[in-house]
C-alpha cells in the first residue's frame, strides 16, 4: 500500500438486527467459491494502493463476523448508532483523514475505481465528499453499480455527526450523498464521471435481492479468476442478453 494520504475504508453492514438485516447483514454472510462474500471484499479493498486501514462495521454485527478473525480487517460491532456515526469513529480509531464508505453487499467493489476517487481527494484536500455520477442517472445510479465506495474527510463526517438530529432519515443503505445535501451548512462535494462503459442502465453489481445474487453467482462461475475487475466483468454482463435485461429490470 502507497500511504500516501492518511485514508481508511469502511465495509458497512448495516442494521444486523431485525428485519433491515435482510439485505446488507444477510448477503455479507454469505459465500462465493467457498469464500465469505466480506472476506473477499476485505481482500479486494486491501489491494487498493491508497487505502491504509479497512474496518468492517455495522449494529449488532453477528457472532460470526466477530469471531471470523477476517485478514487485513478490524471489526467493530456497534449498538444501535447511525452510518454517518460509524464512518467518523472509523477515522478516529484509525486516524484517517479520509474514509472510503461501501456498503456491505458490493461483492465486485473495485480497488482501482476506489484509488482514482481517492487520487482525486488527495488533489482536492478542500472537498468533504467525493463520489462517481452517471450521466443518465446522476449520483443516484451508482448506488446499483455497485463497484466504487463514496469518498468522505474526516472532519466533514464529524460536522454531520454532530448534527444527526438536523438530518433527514434516507435508510441505511442510502448513499452518504444524500446526508451532505440534506445537512445544514455548506459541504463541499465533486462528482467526477464513472468509466463511459459503465455508464449505463443496464449494469448492475450491487446484492439487494436473491436475483442480484443469482447474477453474482453467474458472473463468478463466468470469469476466469477471483480478482474480479470491472472490464471483464462489464463485458459479460454486456455480452449476456438475459443477464442484461434481468440488471436493467432490477435498476428500475
Amino acid at each position: 500500500m502507497v500511504a500516501s494520504i492518511k485514508s481508511v475504508a469502511v465495509i458497512d453492514l448495516g442494521d444486523c438486527t431485525g428485519a433491515a438485516a435482510l439485505r446488507c447483514a444477510r448477503f455479507a454472510q454469505r459465500r462465493i467459491k467457498g469464500q465469505p462474500l466480506i472476506s473477499r471484499m476485505v481482500r479486494r479493498i486491501s489491494e487498493s494502493q491508497l487505502v491504509q486501514h479497512v474496518v468492517v462495521s455495522g449494529i449488532g454485527v453477528p457472532a460470526t463476523i466477530l469471531t471470523a478473525g477476517i485478514p487485513g480487517a478490524t471489526v467493530i460491532s456497534h449498538p444501535r448508532s447511525h452510518v454517518i456515526e460509524r464512518l467518523a469513529l472509523a477515522a478516529d480509531r484509525t486516524d484517517a483523514d479520509w474514509v472510503t464508505y461501501i456498503s456491505g453487499n458490493r461483492p465486485f467493489v473495485d480497488p482501482v475505481l476506489i484509488d482514482r476517487l481517492l487520487g482525486e481527494a488527495k488533489r482536492h484536500s478542500d472537498c468533504d465528499y467525493l463520489g462517481y455520477f452517471s450521466t443518465g442517472g446522476g449520483w443516484e445510479r451508482m448506488q446499483r453499480l455497485g463497484l466504487a465506495g463514496e469518498i468522505c474527510h474526516a472532519d466533514a463526517l464529524r460536522r454531520l455527526r454532530r448534527n444527526l438530529d438536523r438530518l433527514s432519515y434516507c435508510g441505511e443503505d442510502a448513499s452518504v450523498a444524500a446526508y451532505f445535501q440534506d445537512a445544514p451548512g455548506v459541504y463541499q462535494m465533486r462528482f467526477i464521471p464513472v468509466p463511459p462503459e459503465l455508464d449505463r442502465d443496464d449494469l448492475r453489481f450491487a446484492v439487494e435481492c436473491e436475483k442480484d445474487w443469482d447474477n453474482v453467482q453467474l458472473l463468478c462461475e463466468t470469469v476466469a479468476c477471483d480478482d474480479t475487475q470491472w472490464q471483464p466483468l462489464a463485458t459479460i454482463a454486456l455480452s449476456n442478453p438475459a443477464l442484461r435485461a434481468a440488471m436493467e429490470v432490477g435498476n428500475g
